[in-house]
């Protein structure tokens, strides 16, 4: 059943929930769209303690070369987790290169053709912001918020301030902040947010934006960090729903601005950092300082390079994606 053409009926849930209470027992239901389930507060009952939520990202790298869900066991710690991924036989490189190429939606990466890729992502991008967002949310100048997400492919791996976004397009933070919202809501965009120990600090400092589509990233090392956030969001995700724990991802900036692309909190608690690069390349000295900070935390250097797999002292690996991400 697709919400994308359900919600177009008023009370939509409350039809559901009736069809679903009357033949529980005999049929399953799987409902699916671009937007999140409750996004519609019109849409009738919240169908509370009838549904579990499960997340359905692009395709990861694991799906592309046959691999089973990674699952992620309670007790096993991150050092464990990133020495599991020492497999020296597994020939990953070129789906990782053709994912970076065709994206994760299913249709152009299938097809393995740019021009396909280029018009069906375009396309896509209008039918989200006309059809999907004009329906269903009161947000009138849709080609303002178009023009919001042209500009965050050259933002991405930055944060990115409200009040700068709002004089370029020349309105409003708090606009800006509700067209973030929507772009995330409806699967077009995702943040992530710094970490700091009081979390409601965190909350007020700029956050990082990345696309589900990384594919509309020109800049090599850029779409490279995106395509990373996807896959590292997709497996905390899957963490978090097959295990019951809450898997976060987050990133570090200190005081004088030293950054490490991303950590991984578990139970919200620091549990590993990951720096993403190109290639492999010696640590800058900031990060050894932000793992001690932490709690001694593993620190993982993740580059794009193929044939890297390395321990060095105080828990740091060097490690090609197309090894720790299959």
């Amino acid at each position: 059943m697709c919400f994308d053409e359900i919600h177009k009926l008023p009370k939509w849930k409350n039809i559901l929930k009736g069809v679903f209470d009357e033949t529980e027992t005999h049929y399953q239901f799987i409902v699916t769209g671009s937007a999140k389930i409750d996004i519609s507060k019109k849409a009738g009952d919240s169908l509370s303690g009838r549904y579990f939520t499960f997340h359905l990202f692009p395709l990861t790298l694991r799906e592309v070369i046959g691999k089973p869900s990674l699952d992620q066991r309670k007790d096993e710690t991150a050092e464990n987790f990133v020495i599991s991924k020492f497999d020296l036989s597994l020939k990953t490189d070129k789906a990782l290169d053709d994912l970076l190429v065709y994206g994760g939606f299913p249709e152009p990466f299938l097809q393995h053709s740019q021009i396909f890729q280029n018009k069906w992502s375009s396309d896509y991008l209008d039918r989200v912001i006309n059809e999907d967002i004009g329906s269903l949310t009161r947000i009138v100048d849709r080609d303002k918020l178009h023009d919001l997400y042209q500009l965050l492919p050259e933002m991405v791996g930055s944060p990115i301030s409200e009040n700068s976004l709002a004089t370029h397009l020349e309105t409003n933070p708090p606009t800006i902040k509700n067209y973030l919202k929507r772009l995330e809501d409806f699967y077009l965009s995702f943040r992530v947010i710094p970490y700091t120990r009081n979390i409601k600090r965190s909350l007020l400092k700029a956050a990082k934006w990345y696309l589900y589509d990384w594919t509309r990233i020109t800049d090599t090392s850029k779409r490279f960090e995106n395509y990373i956030a996807v896959e590292l969001k997709t497996l905390l995700s899957l963490w978090s729903d097959s295990t019951g724990m809450d898997y976060a991802l987050c990133y570090i900036r200190t005081k004088d601005k030293k950054e490490t692309d991303f950590l991984i909190l578990k139970q919200d608690k620091p549990w590993l950092l990951i720096e993403v690069k190109l290639s492999a390349s010696p640590l800058e000295a900031h990060h050894y300082s932000t793992s001690q900070s932490l709690g001694h935390i593993p620190i993982v250097q993740l580059c794009h390079e193929k044939n890297i797999a390395a321990q060095h002292k105080n828990n740091v690996f060097h490690i090609s994606a197309s090894r720790f991400l299959a």
